[in-house]
């Protein structure tokens, strides 16, 4: 992977940081947030997922796309260990807004311990802030506020974390993991469920999403969804419009067969 066209592709600057710290790996997050979408197209399109690191760079980098948290993450976590940071790759269960799970360990994140502390830095996720989450318990809780909203990561018990979000004054977890480093080998069976699966929501649905100056932007077959200040917009998405909006909002220049036919 070339680190250097990586880091001008995020315009990151190189000389910003010259060691691993807390203010380093939020610079880093929020260049790759802003720049590279969470998008499941290829899912669609039935093209094999691979997390080949020089396979992801060259989609990422050299084809301007995204990809969902396999790719992600895996990205990620090998850029900011070139960067001198200890990055682990766990296993987490989604829960869904009607109280259900995702398949267990189905999402991978990533851990960065900096010191005595531990912090999720997953940049696969659909919904989550533009700054590292320090793991805390839940008497020092520490929430990083957004424009998206406010987020912690609290550990309930032993190797166990919970990432939630304040959502009409309550705080909800929107994904438990667990605190054990995987090799992304582990995560093989998932992947091939989630770009496989007719169950699989990657399978079922579009998703692009992807945090704006404004809040976020998020796209399926039928909706462009705009989040500012809480407040949704929605834009009616078609055959017609939708290369538009993919560019407009994502930076995405890629067909989407469904949305073709």
């Amino acid at each position: 992977m070339n680190i250097k066209a990586f880091e001008q592709h995020l315009k990151i600057d190189s000389n910003m940081y010259d060691k691993p710290t807390l203010d380093a790996l939020n610079y880093y997050l929020q260049h790759f947030m802003f720049t590279v979408p969470f998008e499941n197209i290829d899912v669609q399109n039935g093209v094999p997922i691979s997390v080949d690191i020089n396979h992801l760079f060259d989609k990422v980098v050299n084809h301007h796309r995204g990809g969902f948290c396999y790719e992600l993450n895996t990205l990620f976590k090998y850029y900011l260990i070139q960067q001198g940071y200890t990055a682990e790759s766990i296993s987490a269960t989604i829960h869904t807004p009607d109280g259900g799970r995702s398949p267990h360990g189905s999402h991978m994140s990533t851990v960065v311990t900096i010191g005595d502390n531990q912090y999720i830095a997953d940049v696969g996720f659909g919904d989550l802030p533009l700054k590292a989450l320090r793991i805390t318990t839940l008497e020092n809780a520490e929430p990083v506020i957004d424009i998206n909203g406010q987020f912690r990561a609290i550990l309930m018990e032993e190797n166990n974390v919970h990432l939630q979000k304040l959502i009409a004054n309550e705080w909800q977890t929107l994904y438990e993991a667990e605190l054990i480093a995987r090799s992304i080998d582990e995560f093989e069976d998932n992947i091939n469920y989630n770009q496989s699966n007719p169950e699989s929501i990657f399978v079922q649905r579009l998703l692009v999403t992807q945090p704006q100056s404004f809040g976020r932007a998020t796209m399926s077959f039928n909706h462009l969804t705009l989040t500012k200040q809480g407040q949704k917009e929605q834009q009616e998405v078609n055959s017609s419009n939708y290369r538009q909006l993919l560019y407009d909002y994502f930076g995405l220049d890629v067909a989407i067969n469904k949305l073709e036919s």
